[in-house]
């Protein structure tokens, strides 16, 4: 995560680069640590990147749903054109 969000920041020409993250799972939701630790490594390993998490109960499948629908209408747009 800290790669991506730091080269983000680097691609963008950003002094400072600041991005919410939706995240799922039972590890991040249930574990007393792990939200934590997390948060400090990403700001540890990308120190110019303000990176908050937020949790999504919505589940990948609702994610792959939208993806899905994006692609979809993309395609649909490059026909046209």
């Amino acid at each position: 995560m800290a790669a991506i969000v730091e080269k983000r920041r680097q691609d963008q020409g950003l002094e400072h680069f600041k991005v919410a993250v939706g995240v799922d799972g039972t590890l991040y939701k249930l574990h007393p640590h792990f939200s934590r630790i997390l948060q400090e490594t990403v700001r540890e390993l990308a120190p110019r990147c303000d990176v908050t998490f937020m949790l999504s109960e919505d589940g990948s499948g609702k994610g792959a749903a939208l993806i899905t629908a994006v692609a979809k209408r993309l395609q649909q747009q490059r026909k046209e054109n």
